[in-house]
């Protein structure tokens, strides 16, 4: 944690929780988390955010429509709680995001072997097809240097702040199911 970003007031360790959360799960990119709506996302009073349905991952998705295509939810209000774009914490958040996707790297294996075992006569949609171990497999972005994983990053990031499905996905919850 950058020490600049240390003693900013009375909201710091809320913002700081967010933003360390956001990067928590925008580095779960390797597990193609899906149906990211604002309600199956939760914000405690310190500010943690965690996203609480995990019943579509890998290569599964709510109606195998594949509708949300940006890597992770990262919208404007996510953005502002951190400072907005130039803002130290949207920097540290990107920092983490890169530093646990490197970690994430060296586990690699160990993840794809508990998957193929997983996937073993499972009839959960998460695990059908050859796809699922290949889709996995490429999202940890191997063949990248570190530098080129950090121009990944900021394109995931870019990517997902500008995402319109997100928008319309949100707007389709809200339409349907009353969820902000």
């Amino acid at each position: 944690e950058p020490q600049q970003l240390h003693h900013r007031g009375p909201s710091w360790p809320a913002q700081r929780n967010f933003v360390q959360s956001c990067a928590r799960l925008a580095s779960s990119v390797t597990c193609w988390v899906k149906d990211r709506h604002n309600g199956n996302i939760l914000l405690d009073s310190e500010g943690h955010i965690i996203h609480i349905d995990f019943g579509f991952i890998l290569s599964s998705s709510p109606r195998n429509l594949g509708f949300e295509t940006s890597a992770f939810k990262l919208t404007s209000e996510f953005v502002d709680v951190m400072g907005g774009l130039d803002g130290d914490m949207f920097i540290y958040y990107k920092m983490l995001m890169l530093q646990g996707l490197i970690a994430a790297r060296k586990h690699m294996e160990k993840v794809l072997q508990i998957v193929e075992i997983m996937q073993q006569g499972s009839h959960l949609p998460c695990f059908h097809g050859s796809s699922t171990i290949r889709g996995l497999k490429e999202r940890f972005h191997m063949s990248l240097t570190e530098e080129q994983l950090q121009l990944l990053v900021e394109q995931l990031v870019d990517g997902s702040m500008r995402s319109i499905t997100t928008k319309l996905y949100d707007s389709f919850q809200y339409v349907t199911n009353g969820i902000m």
